[in-house]
């Protein structure tokens, strides 16, 4: 396991919470950790996977004016499973 993931995976544990939100630099993606709970031998090296994953490419997704900014849901699309390459992660936050 690479320290991304090693890092997501040890965070998940202390908060007790697998929901994650998880930034690239055109995407934003909510969904839930994968937990292996030892039925797989390892997880992939180099990726992140997600269940039941919410992607919004940010563009579409918020949009500011000098006093606020406005989001819309609707642009965003659900998958069931998702995968995302580490070298595309810009930041993350796992969510209570």
């Amino acid at each position: 396991m690479d320290n991304i993931n090693k890092t997501i995976y040890e965070i998940v544990a202390e908060s007790d919470s697998n929901r994650i939100t998880v930034f690239t630099n055109h995407l934003k993606i909510d969904g839930f950790v994968y937990q292996c709970d030892g039925k797989c031998k390892e997880v992939a090296n180099g990726i992140l996977t997600l269940n039941n994953a919410i992607v919004c490419k940010i563009n579409d997704y918020c949009s500011c004016d000098d006093d606020e900014c406005s989001c819309n849901d609707i642009a965003c699309f659900k998958y069931d499973w998702l995968n995302i390459m580490h070298s595309k992660i810009v930041s993350f936050s796992v969510l209570k």
